[in-house]
């Protein structure tokens, strides 16, 4: 079963007036049981939205203007199946809320989108491909899984050229006098053939703690900050002036097998002093993901990842297993399970704990974390 990357669509309505136009309904909806065996010092069972991709709903629609053009616009909310709140800092569509226009010569949209990081190297990930978010990269530091979106963006997707394709994003600031304060940029280049996909992507993007996290204020040096991040491994990063993220990835298909790696780069730079996040200067963290996943049979299939991360005064490693089985098109079940062991001093400056991704964090230096699931597309 191949997932797609923005979720499976499903054509529910179409008309045409003077040109041929459509309107699609999708979503999926991801609920299970997650048992950790430290969270805080107590091991937890608790029931979790979309661990294997986050539950949520949009419409995608497409008007054919003729001679190659036409116009495209879509709305995606995400939201908590257990709680029925939205996600994405309680917006409607926090996802993705964006209009554009496709052509011959490449497509223009504008709006609220996702980063090209998440474009270009997560559909190669493990995290992706049967790990779901527990197997993201040290807390998602390089923001792979898609935590914030970008708002006021324009982004150029360029035709396919012989298996190749370039991507570019600028997200304007929208602070009047100060065009760098909130400013985002990305570009990325991609190949993919029958056996071999690559990817590889800059972003850039300044004044991260109130443009991305959702910070009410940019912080100033040695007053209060309210750190909007909770996570002890970069939490003490996000009072940075710039967020830089570099990375490549490739898989290649043998048969009915996948190998593949990724390695991102991701630099705090000019990090402000506060009374929340106590480090000062540049903060980096490099990681390398090695992955493989076997389809036992079209419904059935089995990876595993390894995620070294090297982070300013600690290392992470973790391992991820999980499995899916299709039960039929749009359901399937799934289980990971992942491990994370941290050494080193954290981002806050105490000895680092292990912390994956959505779960409270570990009270001691390693977190084991079992998840079952269904997924059910729409």
């Amino acid at each position: 079963m191949k997932k797609q990357l923005f979720g499976l669509t499903v054509l529910v309505a179409s008309s045409a007036v003077h040109a041929q136009s459509s309107v699609a309904l999708y979503g999926i909806v991801d609920d299970g049981v997650t048992f950790t065996n430290n969270q805080a010092g107590r091991h937890n069972y608790q029931a979790s939205n979309g661990a294997l991709g986050s539950s949520k709903w949009g419409l995608l629609t497409n008007e054919d203007l003729g001679g190659g053009y036409s116009t495209i616009a879509r709305l995606e909310n995400g939201f908590d199946i257990n709680t029925g709140k939205f996600n994405n800092g309680g917006r409607e569509f926090g996802r993705q809320a964006y209009f554009g226009i496709g052509s011959p010569f490449g497509s223009v949209l504008l709006g609220r989108q996702y980063d090209l990081v998440l474009d270009s190297l997560l559909p190669l990930s493990g995290a992706l491909k049967f790990a779901g978010i527990l197997g993201t990269h040290a807390a998602d530091v390089d923001n792979m899984w898609g935590d914030y979106s970008l708002s006021n963006s324009v982004k150029y997707i360029s035709p396919n050229y012989g298996g190749f394709r370039v991507s570019g994003l600028l997200s304007f600031g929208g602070v009047a006098g100060d065009f760098a304060n909130g400013r985002k940029e990305s570009v990325s280049l991609s190949y993919s053939n029958a056996a071999l996909s690559a990817s590889a992507v800059f972003s850039r993007i300044r004044n991260p703690a109130s443009s991305i996290y959702d910070a009410t204020a940019n912080p100033v040096e040695g007053t209060t900050f309210v750190n909007p991040i909770t996570n002890p491994t970069f939490s003490g990063y996000t009072s940075a002036q710039t967020l830089q993220v570099a990375g490549a990835g490739a898989n290649y298909k043998i048969g009915a097998a996948t190998v593949g790696v990724i390695y991102t780069n991701t630099r705090f730079e000019d990090v402000v002093r506060t009374s929340s996040t106590p480090f000062a200067g540049t903060a980096t963290f490099n990681n390398v993901e090695v992955l493989a996943m076997y389809n036992f049979t079209p419904a059935w299939l089995v990876g595993a990842s390894y995620d070294y991360t090297k982070a300013e005064s600690a290392k992470y490693s973790q391992i991820n297993i999980g499995t899916e089985y299709s039960i039929s098109k749009r359901t399937l079940f799934y289980a990971i399970t992942a491990w994370e062991h941290a050494i080193g001093m954290d981002s806050t400056g105490k000895k680092a704990v292990a912390a994956l991704s959505f779960l409270t964090p570990s009270s001691t230096a390693n977190q084991v974390a079992v998840r079952v699931g269904v997924r059910h597309a729409f």
